[in-house]
């Protein structure tokens, strides 16, 4: 892999992470000199190895996390909190196979351990930590299966995930990439039972791009009234469009929007990944598989 390359894309691009502006830069660096400084203290501490690892990812040293995590799975093998990590992270480099590997690891383990909320490793001002593990092992769970295109097994994990979602946030999520699913497995009748359950006042602030799609979905919303942002909800926002198009007639527009999304310098996010995986598998539902 070229020097300074973090994965290898879909149609072999060597991806390198994109520079972050200087004070975020240096924030992220010294909070993951904390983390590597707390570990060093406390290395049977399990949690202190995670956040070393939360903390190379936020600055896209996605590969240093995943050997941060394998070293701590040595430790503590089979831990769902570790493999639920380190499988978001094969993710982002495309490893999906990887992925679904730890992932459902993740999943037979969290039969024997109780849900919790994770803590925020960026946290949204006012707003309290609402993603728990259970949800984010089936959530990472089944958008691998979904950039493979299985998307009957994404349609599982999901319905998985939402039964561990307690809070607006996480249903939309959820709700908006199970319509995907659910569209694309041949069930549109499921995909529209799916957003009944959305309304516009429901008490979201991160997720907004997710609503606003599900209130598209769903009927509530036209194409016009949705705005495309930037960064990760950005593209999430223009991965469901694209999708939109792409499932319901306008297959031309739908296909150009994803090739142009799939080339986005923020590889890292969900939508892009879906994008990506999408132009691989010439958007049809059929095996995408990422390097091993």
């Amino acid at each position: 892999m070229p020097k300074g390359a973090e994965a290898w894309g879909l149609d072999g691009r060597a991806l390198t992470s994109p520079a972050l502006p200087p004070e975020v830069e240096d924030d992220r660096r010294g909070k993951l000199a904390s983390a590597r400084a707390a570990l060093q203290r406390a290395p049977q501490d399990r949690d202190r190895w995670i956040w070393v690892g939360r903390r190379l990812g936020y600055l896209g040293r996605y590969r240093e996390a995943i050997a941060i995590y394998t070293e701590a799975l040595d430790r503590w093998p089979e831990d769902p909190f570790l493999l639920r990590h380190r499988g978001h992270r094969y993710l982002s480099i495309r490893a999906f196979d990887d992925a679904v590997d730890d992932l459902t690891a993740a999943a037979r383990a969290c039969r024997r351990v109780p849900d919790e909320v994770e803590p925020d490793g960026l946290p949204v001002p006012g707003r309290p930590p609402h993603s728990s593990l259970h949800f984010n092992v089936f959530y990472h769970l089944a958008l691998a299966r979904f950039v493979q295109g299985e998307m009957q097994e994404a349609v599982d994990a999901w319905l998985r995930c939402l039964a561990c979602s307690d809070d607006d946030e996480s249903r939309v999520a959820v709700t908006h990439w199970l319509w995907c699913a659910r569209m694309r497995s041949g069930d549109p009748a499921g995909a529209a039972a799916t957003v009944q359950g959305v309304t516009a006042d429901m008490d979201v602030v991160e997720n907004t791009a997710y609503h606003r799609l599900c209130l598209l979905y769903k009927g509530a919303l036209t194409r016009d009234q949705l705005v495309v942002g930037a960064g990760s909800s950005g593209a999430a926002m223009r991965f469901g469009l694209a999708h939109y198009a792409l499932v319901l007639g306008d297959r031309e527009q739908g296909e150009a929007a994803l090739r142009s999304l799939a080339a986005d310098p923020g590889w890292a996010s969900f939508g892009v990944i879906a994008a990506e995986a999408e132009v691989a598998r010439g958007f049809a539902t059929q095996r995408a598989r990422g390097p091993r």
